[in-house]
């Protein structure tokens, strides 16, 4: 019955208790004392046998502490170490252990402490326990640490099942579920289902832990979806299930599992609860498949139960308001958010999701800089704990709200730390997307093979899920690549199969402003005049109130206009386009710019032709894209002008790496701190610094953060 509770430090979820302290250390002293644990093989086994070696021959004190200090595995006060030991002088006690090499002291600290040092001695010493022996320093363990540290000694310390502790841990996991803590949650819930008596109460627990981490997208340990699978037929066990299928990116088994569930639920005693749970999830598909219209149906059927706790109201709310954005667009999407606070860092966890989508709605509504501000204190709240359990598209619509907003090297940070995030959960499809931000700057720099490997494995990705939105993102990565090399019929065919709304879904379409522009390029580009005059009429009509595409419309309709034959009518919308512009959009102000400039000299004005296309010029050296500079620096020697001088181009020789290395430096960071920031060690933080140093000719952070700065300041609109 114990087999998995036997040391409870083991539980994935106490990673953020003792777990996270024996991790850090680990951190802290393997590779200084030579023991690599990436490299557990032979290495790992020789100093198991030295530490064994060790412990034969330690005086019975010492092993006595050191076997406390094992089963506690914290960083412990000399005094409270003894007193948990029952010895009467630890610190001499402890001393052969020192001498040995196998704990740390710092005896110069007012309290002490000691730990022990490698993970393996810790393992030996633990392994070399009596089961009886086990049980007795779990229970002195368990008065010495904190209340929340208790709970696992008093678990191990357990010699038969124990239904009251098991009642205790249930009500502590859910008032940590009910703030939002569902990894910790599920780790108390397992270790309930491990010590319950009765099988119904096993399994009730055990699949109420699966569940939680299912929301937390944490379900891909195989022992915990057998067990789930071996649990007996419930209302519970098909949620689980639907929830898993779901995570594994299956939405049509996630959607029958959870339809299932709600109709097992109906008239059950006590199953309202899980009903309106059912009912929420089945919202959440319901939006990703598109049916806005269903998803609003099946929240506010979850919402009139009136037994959902705070969390689940609120993603219940947040899903009627991604229903009412498919349906009517994001106005009404915004709508449904307002109990909001209208200042985002005053937001709780509890409406992370809410948040996130609020941005969402504000960068589809036009509203970059709020979109931004929602998104970005929706991903911290997210750092600080929070669950994002509607999903991390949070990371992709900051990295497009940013690409759009010209703050091109903001964008390779988000997308690092969305393919960060979406690799630690069983997210699969939303690596679309995220494959779809990370590639868009690469993609504007000239960075061929970074952009095309993204636009690769989004289109992999995307051909193995249920939902055909992600193909859309998928396709929107190709485009880009198509963009950058200015193959207009690749745009055009990439982006082609949604040419006719017919086809198009409510989320398909809510997402319109951010794909549509890049089909209607590709349509002129590649001489599709008729398709594409229908595919801009369609995105004026929906998209006329976005701030950010009155640039991109004037643009592609003068462009359209040109393709025609209309030259004076192309000058009429270009001019009238700029005069409207705005800040919104260096990106398609830019865009803008040079096809007004293009046509200009093409006209014989070339006096207003320069002033277009050096304004061109300055955004694009700001963004650093270098295959638009080269567009715009091709139009300025056919108005006889030289390029710009050569001391203007080494910031685009540096890769997307070495760009984020270069930002986080010039902001005062320490190569420790990029190194955590950017999930890449020391060493290779170093290695960047030194081809950033070599490539523009800088020496040191100062010139480095005047370096960053100064390719920064051209960008404007």
């Amino acid at each position: 019955m114990f087999s998995r509770t036997t040391n409870p430090h083991r539980s994935r979820g106490c990673r953020q208790g003792a777990g996270a302290v024996r991790h850090r250390r680990h951190l802290r002293t393997g590779l200084s004392d030579g023991f690599d644990p990436r490299a557990p093989g032979r290495l790992a086994r020789s100093l198991a046998a030295a530490v064994g070696d060790h412990l034969r021959v330690l005086p019975p004190d010492t092993r006595a502490v050191l076997e406390m200090l094992a089963v506690l595995d914290l960083r412990m006060p000399i005094a409270q170490l003894g007193h948990a030991a029952q010895v009467d002088s630890p610190s001499a006690a402890i001393e052969p252990a020192v001498a040995r090499g196998l704990v740390d002291w710092w005896p110069q600290e007012p309290s002490c402490p000691v730990v022990i040092r490698h993970q393996v001695a810790r393992d030996v010493v633990y392994a070399g326990l009596t089961a009886s022996r086990r049980r007795l320093l779990h229970a002195r363990a368990a008065v010495v640490v904190s209340e929340s540290a208790s709970w696992e000694h008093r678990v191990a310390a357990l010699e038969c099942p124990d239904e009251g502790l098991a009642g205790e841990l249930e009500r502590l996991a859910g008032e940590e579920a009910a703030g939002g803590q569902l990894v910790v949650a599920a780790t108390h819930l397992r270790w309930a289902s491990d010590i319950s008596p009765a099988r119904a109460d096993r399994e009730r627990r055990l699949l109420t832990a699966a569940l939680h981490l299912t929301l937390a997208e944490e379900t891909r340990d195989p022992a915990l979806r057998q067990q789930v699978e071996e649990a007996r037929p419930s209302v519970l066990r098909s949620c689980v299930l639907g929830a898993m299928a779901f995570s594994a990116g299956q939405l049509g088994e996630a959607q029958r599992r959870f339809t299932e569930a709600l109709a097992q639920a109906e008239g059950g005693p006590g199953s309202q609860q899980l009903a309106a749970l059912a009912a929420i999830r089945l919202a959440g598909i319901c939006n990703l498949l598109g049916d806005g219209a269903q998803g609003m149906m099946f929240a506010r059927q979850a919402l009139g139960t009136g037994c959902l706790d705070a969390a689940a109201v609120s993603r219940a709310r947040t899903l009627i308001a991604i229903g009412a954005a498919q349906v009517a667009g994001p106005r009404a999407g915004l709508a449904e958010l307002g109990h909001l606070d209208a200042d985002p860092a005053r937001v709780g966890p509890l409406d992370a999701d809410g948040l996130a989508f609020r941005g969402t709605f504000r960068l589809l509504a036009g509203d970059l800089g709020q979109a931004v501000a929602d998104l970005t204190a929706s991903l911290a709240l997210a750092r600080r704990g929070a669950t994002l359990t509607l999903g991390l598209r949070a990371y992709f619509c900051l990295a497009l709200a940013q690409y759009l907003a010209g703050t091109w090297d903001d964008v390779l940070l988000t997308a690092e730390q969305g393919l960060s995030a979406v690799a630690l959960h069983a997210r699969r499809y939303e690596l679309p997307l995220l494959h779809l931000a990370a590639a868009c700057v690469p993609a504007g720099r000239g960075a061929a093979d970074e952009a095309e490997g993204h636009a690769a494995l989004a289109e992999e990705t995307a051909a193995s899920l249920d939902d055909g939105q992600e193909r859309v993102f998928a396709a929107m990565a190709r485009a880009l690549v198509c963009q950058a090399a200015g193959d207009y019929l690749g745009m055009a065919d990439a982006l082609g199969p949604w040419h006719d709304d017919a086809v198009l879904d409510g989320r398909s379409r809510a997402y319109a402003p951010l794909w549509r522009p890049l089909l209607a390029e590709g349509l002129i580009g590649s001489g599709q005049l008729e398709q594409a005059a229908a595919v801009l009429a369609r995105l004026r009509a929906d998209g006329g109130q976005v701030a950010y595409l009155a640039p991109a419309l004037a643009w592609l309709e003068g462009w359209l206009a040109e393709q025609r034959g209309a030259a004076e009518q192309a000058l009429r919308v270009y001019r009238d386009g700029e005069q409207a512009a705005g800040p919104h959009s260096p990106v398609y102000t830019a865009r803008l710019l040079l096809a007004h400039g293009r046509l200009l000299r093409r006209t014989g004005n070339r006096k207003e032709a320069v002033d277009r296309l050096r304004r061109a010029s300055d955004i694009y050296h700001g963004l650093r894209a270098g295959p638009f500079i080269a567009r715009t620096e091709a139009e300025l020697a056919a108005c006889r002008l030289p390029a710009y001088p050569v001391s203007r181009q080494p910031a685009l020789a540096l890769t997307s790496r070495e760009t984020e290395v270069a930002r986080l430096a010039s902001r005062g960071l320490s190569n420790p701190e990029i190194a955590a920031e950017l999930f890449i060690s020391r060493k290779a933080v170093e290695y960047h610094l030194g081809n950033i140093y070599a490539k523009c000719g800088l020496q040191g952070r100062q010139q480095l953060r005047r370096f960053v700065e100064q390719w920064h300041q051209p960008v404007a609109a």
